[in-house]
């Protein structure tokens, strides 16, 4: 039984900074990919129509 518990605590510690540094790579990641870029081609005071996907990500 001695055998089990061996590293057991190492394990577990890796395990925990493991998950977290990939929970804040993936944050970073999405929190990034989610905003929408726009740029204006027509002057000012222009009707426009905007196409793309909105932060919810459903189609407009």
């Amino acid at each position: 039984m001695d055998w089990f518990f061996d590293g057991l605590g190492t394990m577990l510690i890796g395990l925990l900074l493991g998950g977290a540094a990939g929970s804040t790579i993936t944050w970073r990641t999405m929190s990034r990919r989610s905003t929408v870029k726009q740029k204006q081609h027509a002057g000012n005071n222009a009707n426009q129509v905007q196409v793309g996907r909105d932060g919810g990500g459903k189609a407009r």
